[in-house]
């Protein structure tokens, strides 16, 4: 079944670095995939949408529709989008669930953290009140209440988030174990022999 991986956080919390990651690891697997940016959503799709509550919460309701038509499709999705409010996070869910599965992936991180790493300057310019309705600064941001998965940008690297997330697909079935090299074993060909003979005894290799 196909899947919608949402990464949601603050601005510069790190959800569009890991999505890519996580994308290409599952492409790589030979998932069928496809990354829908929330910064690119809005510059190509909805350019005439502010950050307004209601014009947010357009955006994700809009992104999410487009994740629950891939997802018809077969194609799987991973998306990084801010998605500040609660209702939003619950209705995105809603709606992809119907076509996929939904993973909510919360990338948290600190405001004061995130806007050391913003490469804009976002946050000193909403904190200088260059910028209004800026998530975080002037504009509320709601923790979600159950995500599926929680990364700490903080505490863990890229690597660490990365290795985590695909670790908790697994156990929550979205994704099937990857089997470790640990486990992999070569057979010489003596015991390649042994094996076939007991199993043509065995009549499993009959013409």
């Amino acid at each position: 079944m196909s899947f919608t991986i949402w990464f949601m956080g603050r601005p510069a919390a790190g959800k569009s670095t890991l999505a890519k990651r996580v994308e290409n690891v599952l492409r790589e697997q030979g998932h069928h995939i496809e990354n829908l940016d929330g910064d690119e959503i809005r510059k190509n799709l909805y350019p005439d949408l502010g950050f307004t509550r209601e014009d947010r919460a357009t955006n994700n309701r809009r992104t999410a529709f487009i994740c629950k038509l891939l997802n018809r499709n077969d194609i799987s999705v991973v998306t990084g989008m801010i998605t500040p409010f609660r209702d939003a996070q619950q209705q995105a869910r809603e709606i992809i669930e119907s076509e996929g599965e939904f993973v909510l992936v919360y990338v948290k991180c600190s405001v004061e953290e995130a806007a050391n790493r913003d490469p804009k300057n976002l946050y000193q310019q909403a904190q200088e009140g260059k910028i209004e309705n800026f998530t975080g600064v002037n504009h509320p941001f709601q923790e979600p209440h159950n995500p599926d998965i929680v990364v700490d940008s903080e505490a863990q690297s890229v690597d660490e988030s990365v290795a985590y997330v695909l670790h908790r697909l697994e156990e929550l079935g979205v994704l099937e174990t990857e089997y470790s090299s640990e486990y992999d074993f070569d057979l010489t060909v003596e015991e390649e022999d042994e094996i076939k003979g007991r199993l043509d005894d065995l009549g499993y290799l009959d013409d």
